[in-house]
């Protein structure tokens, strides 16, 4: 369970009630089928009535009905494996937010309250041993434990779901509103061979960016989605796995070594400190806007945005209707791999991001999930010129058969400079660049893979970088003008 033993995703999951729990216990009813309409998907999906939050597929949170409805239109309309697509993106807690992760406790527990507090402490205990993480209660906050309540970063609450799950929590990247470990009144009853803490050390590892180990391929069964990244090989045995889907814990849900090598890797060692992150670089602060319209179901893209590690770049979007705001780095986004995508009813969104190290390039897409008008907000860092050299203009122009590749020797460049390769001609070529080595179909620094023969990389040299490469590769035949602007040393 743990998506890499641990991974970082991108929706809050829930433990199933009747999911390896006690005796006579009976999976609760899913929303999955194959060609249902939207109608009738909607009618078997469970909707809290209290947070409005959706529940598909046995165990994954849906904010709003507009992100239930993308779900239902990639994966369970026309009848394919349910799983669950998002960005790329580790959703973890900062160095900063990681040591002080606090919560509350509702009073509405009632005659409950004292073991949910008791078991919380206790599960977050068991993270806290293995992890340089820290779960501060703060009961202060207890009388006012809601999920409104900014005072803590998440709340504890009953729900009854009615029997749809034992407890369900959410991931780090989740908005405030919807940061809420809920725990079902039958957890509270016999749930053997589970107890309490070891659900709640399950959902706790959820709320640190945890995801099912069971979706990994190797189970063999439950898969999820591929939102996830590796940290340790798999563990059937994970807090984080469902003994029902090959899973091999017999016994209560409990923290295994490679759960706690996984935590390790993305948080530290307990106790640990953490090397103090490299400052941003230097450059031109740049404000800039976009206008536009967009049709319902059609993109329009930006891009590259020339950027600096380490420096923030925020996307701020006004209009009417209902477009979507997509940000990436380093490509061109697209509607299932994104850096950030709001994905809020109306025209009204915003991506706030720092820009990761080693990233060059920022790329902005908007998408008419109704017809609309946008106005863009775009302000980030430029990089300066860098280096000393003597700008450079280059050309080249040939012809490539369908699935062949054109490969151009090496240019030698000036870290923090430019390098530009515009390309026109007939046909349908595709243009790559990367640095330090000549790309390849899978591994590139630039690639706008753009249908026709028109396509433009547009990057920054990275530091300590001192070669660039050029490939034209025929996706049909085609021919090729390149205009390539760099600064040799």
């Amino acid at each position: 369970m743990s998506k890499s033993k641990l991974i970082g995703a991108l929706t809050g999951l829930a433990l199933l009630s009747g999911c390896g729990g006690g005796e006579g216990s009976t999976p609760a009813p899913e929303a999955v089928g194959q060609g249902m309409s939207w109608e009738q998907f909607l009618s078997v999906v469970y909707q809290e009535p209290d947070t409005g939050i959706f529940i598909a597929d046995g165990d994954t949170t849906f904010a709003n009905e507009k992100l239930l409805r993308e779900f239902y239109e990639n994966n369970v309309r026309d009848g394919q494996l349910i799983v669950h697509r998002a960005g790329g993106v580790d959703a973890a807690w900062n160095a900063t937010q990681k040591k002080n992760i606090t919560y509350c406790v509702s009073t509405t527990f009632g005659s409950n309250y004292n073991n949910a507090v008791t078991t919380m402490a206790n599960a977050a205990a068991a993270w806290e041993a293995v992890a340089n993480v820290d779960f501060i209660y703060v009961s202060a906050q207890d009388a006012s434990c809601t999920a409104s309540n900014a005072n803590v970063v998440f709340d504890v609450r009953p729900v009854n779901s009615g029997g749809q799950y034992l407890a369900r929590a959410f991931f780090p990247n989740d908005a405030r509103a919807n940061r809420n470990v809920l725990i079902d009144n039958t957890a509270f009853g016999n749930t053997s061979p589970w107890t309490l803490t070891g659900i709640l050390r399950h959902e706790l590892g959820h709320t640190l960016g945890f995801r099912h180990e069971h979706t990994r391929p190797e189970s063999g069964t439950c898969f999820e989605d591929s939102n996830w990244r590796q940290l340790t090989t798999y563990d059937s045995k994970s807090v984080m796995h469902y003994p029902q889907c090959n899973g091999t814990q017999t016994g209560d849900l409990v923290i295994t070594a490679l759960d706690a090598q996984g935590a390790v890797a993305l948080y530290g060692a307990p106790g640990g400190t953490d090397p103090e992150p490299p400052g941003p670089g230097t450059g031109t602060p740049t404000t800039e806007t976009r206008t536009g319209t967009v049709t319902a179901g059609s993109n329009t893209s930006y891009g590259p945005f020339n950027v600096v590690a380490g420096t923030s770049f925020s996307v701020a979007m006004t209009g009417t209707g209902d477009p979507d705001l997509y940000v990436r780095f380093g490509a061109t986004p697209t509607t299932t791999t994104y850096d950030c995508r709001p994905y809020l009813s109306g025209a009204s969104e915003s991506c706030n991001l720092t820009v990761p190290t080693g990233v060059t390039t920022a790329y902005i897409m908007v998408r008419g999930y109704a017809a609309g008008t946008f106005n863009l907000t775009i302000n980030y860092t430029k990089p300066g010129t860098g280096g000393t050299g003597t700008p450079t203009t280059d050309s080249k122009t040939g012809s490539v058969a369908a699935n062949t590749n054109v490969n151009f020797p090496a240019y030698n460049v000036v870290a923090g400079t430019t390098f530009r390769v515009a390309m026109t001609g007939t046909g349908d070529p595709d243009l790559y660049v990367r640095f330090g080595a000549a790309p390849t179909t899978t591994t590139y620094t630039c690639r706008p893979y753009q249908t026709g023969a028109t396509e433009t990389c547009d990057l920054t040299v990275p530091a300590g970088t001192t070669t660039a490469y050029v490939m034209v590769r025929g996706y049909t035949a085609a021919t090729y003008n390149l205009a390539i602007n760099y600064t040799k040393p």
